[in-house]
């Protein structure tokens, strides 16, 4: 092998070189294209639109079954609808006149109550039982809510009721927070509903536990209208009181309960905490002439992902609670909440209701009740209308509102419903019986339009 004579260079190859064309040649097609991908001249443009909203021409209510041991003659079903026309019932078509109420048979399961055309508009349904007295309003099925307080102990147990009122399969997820943090539980995931059909889940089968807990369900396909039938029961298996748990559509940072029945008693107020971060409460009366915070109460604490339950027997058993009609929950972050009573032996939920701007409608039961405003935004006044059961007014009346106070309104006597129209201000608001016990009723903002998809329209 010849090795390089030292001081002379070793022969190597000469070197190619790329000139303009080439690199031209190479680079162009690559910056075109780049800029064609941007431009697209040869695409036209599409222009993004919101879904518009056009009239409701068609509703549906879902409403649980009929307590344990309420036979029908103890629990009705009332429908009313604006225009005259006609309901369905489940599979029953019921006949139903403008502004009346009409009594449907009690159901003994989840059902439907769906109304088309003119009747979809205000179409509202409710259910109302005696000895003692319990109340629950039939609400459109939510894609999304909350259910607060919720037990499956031997002495305070839940049963979740489902029903779909579509002729399609449905599937719902629910999560669990307990006291100690989330909880998994197989059987409540991918819960599927037949189409017009519904199920019942007794918690206390598939999660047996003490304490309180939260459940949160999302509809995961189709439509499933929700509720929770709650009990309160003896270490003997003896059910002593049952009442609906009502759901909240969504965690808040102000939770205002109405229809509080203050005095001796069992009363316990729940507080879930969906977040990551903890979360600090502190609570409030609400009365006809103020809003106050009760003497020695301390912020209560929530853990991320979890539920607390805080005793308050002394809060609303305290002389100065007797005038409260309302309970107010502040807290450093979205929480949902729940307080249970039990006074004479008769349990009743309350849960915080959405806020109302137009004109709205509860079903109402025979005897003494009232109706309680409060959580005004502003000064502002409510417009309220008492009608019996063929939808006769009963007279009208102007309810005040203004921050940090409540308007009250004695219903009559001989009343079957109640309109509420909202000037200047938006409300929160509840119908409270109190004949034969106590029951509440939340008014909710009743749907009058639907959004529909807008379709995509090229922009040339």
């Amino acid at each position: 092998m010849s090795t390089p004579t030292p001081g002379r260079r070793a022969a190597t190859r000469p070197r190619r070189r790329l000139d303009v064309t080439t690199l031209l040649a190479l680079a162009l097609p690559l910056v075109v294209a780049a800029v064609l991908a941007v431009v697209r001249p040869d695409t036209a443009g599409v222009a993004q639109h919101a879904p518009r909203s056009v009239a409701l021409d068609r509703l549906t209510l879902a409403c649980p079954s009929a307590l344990d041991g309420k036979e029908a003659a103890q629990t009705e079903l009332g429908v009313t609808a604006p225009a005259a026309g006609s309901v369905t019932v489940g599979d029953t078509a019921v006949e139903v006149g403008a502004d009346a109420v009409t009594s449907a048979p009690a159901p003994n399961a989840p059902t439907a109550v769906t109304g088309t055309g003119d009747e979809a508009v205000g179409l509202v349904a409710a259910l109302w039982s005696t000895s003692p007295a319990t109340g629950y309003d039939c609400a459109p099925p939510l894609a999304d809510q909350w259910f607060t307080g919720v037990g499956a102990g031997p002495t305070h147990a839940s049963v979740l009721e489902l029903v779909n009122p579509h002729p399609g399969p449905a599937v719902v997820d629910v999560d669990v927070l307990t006291d100690t943090g989330p909880l998994e539980v197989d059987d409540l995931r991918g819960i599927t509903v037949n189409g017009h059909d519904s199920r019942q889940i007794d918690l206390s089968q598939v999660v047996p536990r003490d304490g309180v807990m939260a459940l949160h369900a999302v509809v995961a396909r189709g439509q499933v209208g929700i509720a929770v039938r709650d009990r309160g029961e003896r270490l003997t298996g003896g059910v002593s009181t049952e009442d609906w748990l009502p759901a909240q559509a969504a965690p808040a940072t102000t939770d205002l309960m109405l229809g509080v029945q203050p005095g001796s008693g069992r009363h316990t107020l729940a507080i879930a905490n969906g977040g990551d971060d903890q979360v600090s409460a502190s609570l409030k009366l609400v009365t006809a002439d103020s809003e106050f915070a009760p003497a020695d109460t301390d912020p209560i604490d929530v853990p991320p992902h979890s539920i607390v339950s805080v005793v308050l027997d002394e809060v609303l058993g305290d002389p100065v609670a007797q005038d409260a009609v309302g309970l107010e929950v502040d807290a450093s972050g979205p929480v949902t909440t729940a307080l249970r009573s039990v006074v004479d032996g008769d349990l009743s939920i309350l849960v915080p209701g959405g806020t109302v701007t137009g004109e709205t409608t509860a079903i109402v039961p025979a005897g003494a009740k009232r109706l309680i405003l409060a959580g005004a935004d502003a000064v502002g006044v409510a417009t309220v209308t008492a009608r019996d059961a063929t939808g006769a007014s009963l007279g009208e009346e102007r309810v005040s509102l203004a921050p940090d106070k409540a308007g009250l309104y004695d219903i009559p006597e001989g009343a079957a419903s109640v309109e509420v129209s909202p000037a200047r201000t938006g409300l929160q608001g509840a119908v409270l019986a109190t004949d034969g016990g106590s029951a509440v009723v939340r008014l909710r903002e009743l749907p009058r339009t639907t959004p529909v998809p807008a379709v995509a329209q090229s922009r040339s």
